[in-house]
Parts: structure tokens; sequence; C-alpha cells
């Protein structure tokens, strides 16, 4: 049985808590996040945390919650006349950008346990009425909305995991890949060569490289919701 808190104020102390592992994951990044450093931003000794919190997996599912709620808190269902695919494309580009306002947010939100603090079960259950309106069975669009939010995170994870996070950065490694690009390279793999080095010239005559990460993004996910579709064709 777990202790009772000492504060009558207890979800309070549990949102400053929080806010308080919000503020150091911006400073510091996931691996940069304690107990410890938490405790200390309150001026709390740190086992005084685990009255109002389990330990540090609870914490990270905590702080996924904030992340999530502010970026999805409001959503709703389908605007009068949008479809089902625009609706859940829209949704997977929220989430996306959601994820990528915070330092680590893709990868803290990958590391939390979302059905314990019922993080996604509000636009989980929007995306099943949605879908089931559709004619989808229940499972499917279970299954549907997950594979969108797994391609989401996962996308989210691998830009703010590329060691080219910093728009300098990638500028100057997309640089060096083209100047890289010898004869060679392109007799070896030629369909690889063209494609990338089309893609290459169009960041650079554009010059946001975010702006073409979503570009790709937009594409995979339309498989993705295209695959999803193609269940109501059989």
């Amino acid at each position: 049985m777990s202790r009772p808190a000492p504060s009558d104020n207890r979800e309070q102390r549990r949102a400053d808590i929080v806010a308080a592992a919000l503020r150091l994951l911006e400073e510091r990044g996931l691996d940069g996040l304690s107990l410890r450093g938490v405790a200390g931003a309150l001026g709390m000794h740190p086992p005084g945390l685990y009255w109002y919190i389990e330990g540090k997996q609870e914490l990270i599912d905590l702080v996924a919650k904030a992340i999530l709620d502010d970026g999805l808190g409001d959503i709703g269902p389908p605007a009068p006349g949008e479809g089902w695919e625009a609706w859940l494309s829209a949704s997977a580009l929220r989430i996306r950008r959601t994820l990528l306002a915070h330092r680590d947010g893709a990868r803290v939100v990958a590391s939390a346990f979302l059905f314990r603090t019922n993080s996604l079960t509000g636009f989980l259950e929007l995306a099943l009425q949605t879908l089931e309106a559709e004619g989808f069975t229940r499972d499917f669009a279970m299954l549907g909305a997950i594979t969108v939010m797994r391609y989401t995170v996962g996308i989210a994870l691998d830009d703010q995991e590329s060691p080219a996070r910093e728009p300098a950065v990638r500028q100057r490694m997309l640089e060096q890949a083209m100047a890289r690009s010898a004869p060679d390279v392109a007799e070896r793999w030629p369909r690889v060569a063209d494609v990338m080095s089309r893609w290459f010239a169009a960041v650079r005559t554009k010059g946001d490289e975010h702006d073409h990460a979503e570009m790709h993004f937009r594409h995979g996910l339309a498989l993705v919701i295209a695959g999803i579709r193609s269940e109501l064709m059989q």
C-alpha cells in the first residue's frame, strides 16, 4: 500500500514536480533529467519526492503527459466536411510538432507508459469514433491509429536523435555530402545517387531543412494512410 502524502495539496505538489522536470528537460535533455535534479530545483531532499511519485518511470510518464496535453489537449473530432484521412493526417502533424517543440520530446514519449496516465486515450477515442463512422471495425481502427502514432513518434525520434539537429550543422553536413558525390558513387548506385542529389539540391535551393523534413514526413504518412484506406477496399 502506498504511503499518504504529507501535504493536503498533493496534486499541486505533483504539478510542481512535473513543471520542474520539464524545465530540467529543456536545459539538460532526458539524459540529464534526474530525481535528484528535480528535488534540488524545488529545494527538496530527493527522498521527499517519493511521497508524491513512485520513481523515475512515473516522472517520465507524467512529463510525457504534460508534453502531449500541451499539444493535444484541445484536439477535437473532424470539422464538418473534413474527412477521416485529413483529420488523422492533421493529428499526426500536430503530434510531430508537439514532440519536436520540446528537447528530447520524442524520447520522453517513447520512454513513457502512455496508458498509465491516459496521455493519448482521448485522441485514440476520437480516432476510433471517426474511423468506425467510416466503416472500419473497432479493432482495425485502433490498430490504424496506433500505427500512425508509432510512425509519428519514430520519425520525430529520428529527427531529434540525428547528429545534425542544429541548422548550421545540417547545412555543413549537406555541403560535405554533396561535395563527396564523386562519379564512382553515381556509377555504383545510380538510382540512389539520382534521388539523393535532387533532394539535396532542393534543400539547398529552398534553404529550410525543417520544411524538407516535414515534407518527407507527410509523404511517409500518406503511405500509412493509404494502407489504412485499403482495408475498406477489401
